[in-house]
């Protein structure tokens, strides 16, 4: 029989047209006189009763009307009856209560919808027990009775159950039975609330999107449900979808200008999952992305939002978090200029973070004092800790009595180290111990405070010597170590902690324990280097006791420590910071190629130690010249792949400017900007140069991309003659040459046993006092002569002489030749101390007078890659000459003139020949930079100086200012030539970092120039002149510029300043040197 069903007027299905129509018509009309009346006296009982009647009419026929028809009968009577004003979401009661709050109405609400589900023929509606359930949440919300909640759950349940597909208010239950699970997960702690609260939020969010655009709000709020569950169970993946989720909504609701207070709400929760992804994995690009999105929620903040100090200590924390990973004072300073702004504003209004507040500015001063080691800052911390603890609150959390319980211990640890009163330790023990209970149920933050606690019963020990100490000691540190996760990046630092515990009760222990305790140390120091999310500096300092512990068991396992330590040496000098970063993070392990490569000589592995050496000296003019190589092979192998690591290692060459914050514009308060763009930038295109690198590496045939250079490769650079590396470690007095021979297959040992400490310190005592005495700082006019200036270098040549540079020369059967045509060529790359010392010129030159020059002609190189990685020019076409005779502070060069008449004289007599020159105010920055660009050859005449507190800020004094060496290494010239750097100390390195060869001539060298020459100290302005003429008449005299001719050329030129002024005026022809091919 065919039936008719709603209109869009109308929300409800009408009954079945047959042969009941009469009688249906009747009844319909008795009760919707009835309903009509129940709008005006709200008599639900008599409606109630009408509706009985209705029901037990349809029953009377429903044998002989169709199932169809009977359904849609009830289905229709049972939602009329009960709904206000045929709205079917709402009855008159529930309509009330949103009206008026009254709890009863609700009560009245669930009680009409039952009635409706109760009176149908087949209770099996799902629009009816949909919204039942829906008005059993809202009471439970209201109330609180975990009853409520289970009718709830029961209702949504029965009604998707029994729900056609497509059904149009699916979405809706799935939301409100997710929203039932996540209250009941709250309730009871079960984890399988928190797992169905995910899986209906999807299912919502899945019905959603087939009709209709992605509810925000649903995607937050699963968001938060993976954060839950994060929190609760620790699982990684959740985080990552939590992050995913709430990331989705933050670029939404910036697109569709939402509102600006759920962006804050949102900005913070993704800042905060950004921090806890950081504590777990370790990677910095978290952090940076914490600190963007809570620096962007403080902007959208009103000034006087009441939430403000709570804003601003969160900031200070990340600030805070990034300081002790970097160790970037500047961080430091930007926590606590926020966390001060935010405390006067928190007691002026009681915040509830002031507590907080005060405890964080008590961990900053701590970390202050760290820096100053001045104890006013320590007193202040302890003050700060102090005003915490006066602070009234009214149920102080767990967290926060376990932070301030903690700064308390460390602060009293730090003065104890300070004043070493044992009162002030045993008050970090009692602080410490008092934390134990207030996380037992939180295993992670559980594991810090037994470390904390063993650290002090530790140092306990050294204190006292009280063997219980010790064993506290050790069973607090291995419960942290069972309590962490092996993938956490704590994990590496307890391991580290405990295994020094082991270490130092090693003395005091019998023959037996001795052997159990070292092997103990030896496996949590190896473990601890290999925890892949550990920081780097713990592994590297990990690495390097594992490997000097091991040196008197097994040299196979002492060589593979020391492997695990040169290759942590790039995650340490990474190139997401700046390059004076990385220098000061050398410094740290400045000796561990010399020290490595002196371990591997001695195991008779002379390819390791070349290796080894290469890897871990010249570490950032390295890294530059990696991001200068072409990328031909991947090119070939994946275009795409190529052009996007061509972009990125383009942007890590060229970081951008920096840009202020705006944040000091919007707030009247001492803060300072977020962070600048080019420290974030820099690190974003790191980690991304990193990835593409690993994902080129997969690809066949190209796993080498980009790798170390393998001894194959190091030995080819012996092409105009023998390469003699010479390493020397101090601590050892072990002094050795490699030799690499054109044409040989193997590398060559040679020990060089008188070169020791006893010499080293002569020879740096003669040299310095020769320097100071011949008042050799800056190029000059011509200075007098002082009696006795070159006694000392007389002896520094005469000590390299004996105990390096002869033994050397008859190794390799070099005898004396007159004659410069016919001289061998050597290239001398040296470590440690050597590398500042004038190995070209070691020889005697009193009585029967002997030296190098006579034997060979000399250059110097930092490290073999760089000459396999600058290509030559052996045909220069054109010369760019800089002069700068005035410079405010420094001597008159009246040299500098004549020396550029002489270069353009040798060019003009050349048709082939290009010169341009730039002179006084001319030679600015940025004119030579870009007149550089397009010039083979560049000749420098100026002063130049050395920056000992920031070697890369060393450079050449310009008309405008010092084009400094950051400025020169961040270009990548291609195919050039000579460089001639006739200013002083462009080869003088910075004797802090002797190996990384910080100077002038290696950043040439790195900048694309594969031919310097350049001076060991200052040079006599005269001599300059002299020099200059000699070297281009020489390389200029066949038609034709050949750079590769440049040793040559500068050996001839030197040995004509000798003969001219004497040999021995030794001070000014001996730091006249060449480096490179």
């Amino acid at each position: 029989m065919p039936s008719t069903h709603t209109t869009s007027e109308s929300p409800y299905p009408w009954p079945t047209i047959g042969n009941h129509l009469l009688y249906s018509f009747i009844f319909y009309s008795f009760l919707h006189y009835n309903y009509f009346l129940l709008h005006f006296d709200h008599n639900v009982l008599r409606l109630q009763r009408c509706a009985s009647q209705c029901v037990a009419y349809i029953r009377s026929w429903s044998a002989a009307a169709s199932a169809e028809a009977s359904s849609t009968d009830e289905q229709g009577l049972g939602i009329m009856i009960f709904t206000y004003r045929c709205e079917p979401d709402r009855t008159d009661y529930h309509a009330r209560f949103h009206q008026s709050g009254n709890i009863s109405d609700l009560d009245k609400d669930i009680e009409c919808k039952s009635m409706a589900y109760l009176s149908l023929i087949q209770p099996g509606n799902p629009y009816l027990l949909g919204q039942l359930g829906r008005s059993y949440y809202c009471r439970f919300n209201h109330r609180g009775n975990p009853n409520d909640l289970e009718h709830s759950i029961q209702m949504i349940c029965r009604a998707i159950s029994l729900a056609p597909a497509g059904y149009r208010h699916l979405r809706t239950y799935f939301r409100t039975l997710a929203d039932c699970h996540n209250r009941r997960f709250h309730l009871k702690g079960d984890i399988g609330d928190l797992d169905k609260d995910i899986a209906y939020k999807m299912k919502a969010l899945q019905t959603s999107m087939a009709y209709e655009q992605p509810d925000l709000d649903l995607i937050y709020e699963i968001g938060r449900s993976y954060r839950t569950r994060f929190n609760y169970l620790g699982e990684l993946t959740d985080l990552e979808h939590s992050i995913y989720c709430v990331t989705q909504t933050v670029s939404f609701t910036i697109m569709a200008n939402r509102d600006p207070k759920s962006l804050v709400e949102q900005l913070n929760l993704l800042g905060a999952m950004h921090g806890q992804r950081f504590q777990r994995q370790g990677d910095l690009s978290d952090l940076d992305r914490q600190i963007e999105c809570l620096g962007r929620a403080l902007i959208l903040l009103p000034q006087d939002h009441h939430d403000l100090p709570s804003q601003l200590n969160s900031l200070a924390s990340s600030y805070d978090a990034r300081y002790v990973r970097l160790r970037d004072v500047a961080d430091l300073k930007k926590a606590i200029e926020y966390n001060v702004a935010a405390l006067p504003l928190a007691e002026a209004t009681g915040h509830p973070d002031q507590q907080q507040i005060l405890t964080n500015l008590s961990t900053l001063s701590l970390s202050l004092y760290k820096e100053s080691r001045d104890l006013a800052d320590l007193e202040e911390g302890i003050e700060y800790s102090a005003r915490a603890f006066s602070v009234q609150t009214s149920g102080r959390p767990a967290r926060q009595g376990v932070a301030m319980l903690n700064n308390l211990s460390e602060l009293y640890f730090a003065r104890f180290k300070h004043l070493a009163n044992k009162g002030d330790l045993d008050l970090s023990i009692e602080c410490a111990a008092r934390t134990i209970p207030l996380v037992s149920g939180y295993p992670e933050k559980l594991g810090k405070q037994y470390h904390k606690l063993g650290n002090y019963f530790h140092a306990r020990w050294h204190h006292l010597r009280n063997e219980i100490d010790y064993f506290n000691a050790v069973k607090s540190k291995f419960f942290a170590v069972s309590l962490t996760p092996n993938d956490h990046p704590d994990y590496s630092v307890l391991l580290q902690s405990l295994s020094q515990v082991h270490l130092d009760m090693l003395g005091l222990s019998n023959s037996g324990s001795y052997k159990q305790g070292l092997r103990w140390a030896l496996d949590g120091f190896r473990m601890s280097c290999l925890s892949k999310s550990g920081p780097p500096f713990v592994r590297l300092q990990s690495a390097l006791k594992w490997a000097r512990l091991s040196q008197c068991l097994s040299l196979v396992e002492c060589l593979e420590a020391y492997q695990v330590a040169i290759d942590l040496i790039p995650h340490l000098v990474w190139l997401g910071k700046s390059v004076a970063r990385r220098y000061d993070d050398i410094n740290e392990f400045r000796n561990l190629a010399s020290e490595a490569a002196s371990i591997a000589i001695v195991a008779g592995n002379y390819e390791l130690a070349l290796e080894w050496l290469e890897q871990g000296r010249s570490i950032v003019m390295n890294q530059i010249l990696t991001l200068q190589r072409p990328f031909d092979e991947l090119h070939k192998a994946n275009p795409v792949l190529a052009e996007h690591l061509q972009s990125t290692t383009e942007a890590l060459r060229r970081t951008t400017p920096r840009v202020d914050n705006p944040l000091s514009v919007l707030f009247d308060l001492p803060i300072l900007p977020i962070a600048t763009s080019e420290e974030v930038f820099q690190r974003q295109m790191a980690k991304r140069h990193a990835e593409l690198i690993g994902l080129a590496r997969q690809l066949p045939g190209l796993n080498h991309l980009f790798q170390p250079k393998k001894v194959a490769e190091l030995i080819s650079t012996a092409r105009t003659g023998p390469v003699v590396v010479i390493n020397f470690y101090e601590p050892r007095y072990q002094c050795d040459a490699l030799i690499v021979q054109p044409g040989a297959a193997e590398i060559t040992h040679l020990s060089l046993p008188g070169f020791n400490l006893e010499a080293t310190t002569k020879v740096f005592s003669y040299l310095e006092s020769s320097l100071i005495r011949g008042r050799l700082t800056e190029r000059g006019v011509s200075k007098l002569p002082i009696q006795g200036q070159t006694a000392g270098l007389e002896n520094v040549l005469a000590i390299l002489w004996k105990d390096v540079a002869k033994p050397i020369l008859e190794f390799l059967k070099y005898k004396p030749n007159p004659s410069p045509e016919n001289l061998p060529h050597i290239t001398w790359c040296t470590t440690g101390i050597l590398s500042s010392l004038p190995l070209h010129a070691a020889g005697i030159y009193r009585g029967s007078k002997i030296c190098v020059a006579d034997y060979a002609i000399s250059s110097y190189t930092p490290t073999l890659t760089t000459l396999l990685s600058t290509s030559m020019n052996s045909a220069a076409s054109s010369i760019l000459a800089i002069s700068q005779e005035e410079t405010a502070g420094y001597s008159r060069l009246p040299g500098a003139a004549q020396e550029l008449a002489y270069i353009r004289e040798h060019a003009n007599t050349n048709n082939s020949m290009s010169y341009t020159q730039l002179t006084d105010d001319g030679a600015t920055t940025s004119a030579v930079l870009e007149m550089m660009e397009r010039h083979d050859c560049i000749h420098f005449a100026c002063h130049a100086h050395q920056s000992l507190e920031d070697p890369t800020k060393s450079g050449f004094f310009l008309h405008d200012g010092t084009l400094d060496l950051l400025s020169i290494m961040r270009r990548s010239f291609k195919n050039k030539g000579l460089a001639f750097l006739s200013a002083c100390q462009t080869a003088q390195g910075d004797r802090r970092l002797p190996d990384e060869a910080i100077h002038l001539a290696s950043g040439m060298l790195t900048a694309g120039y594969p031919s310097v020459i350049a001076a060991m100290w200052s040079v006599w302005d005269k001599d300059a002149p002299f020099v200059a003429n000699k070297v281009y008449s020489m390389l200029l005299k066949d038609g034709k510029m050949d750079c590769r001719e440049s040793a040559r050329a500068l050996h001839f030129a030197v040995a004509e300043l000798r003969k001219e002024i004497g040999d021995d005026k030794l001070t000014r022809w001996v730091p006249f040197i060449h480096m490179g091919s």
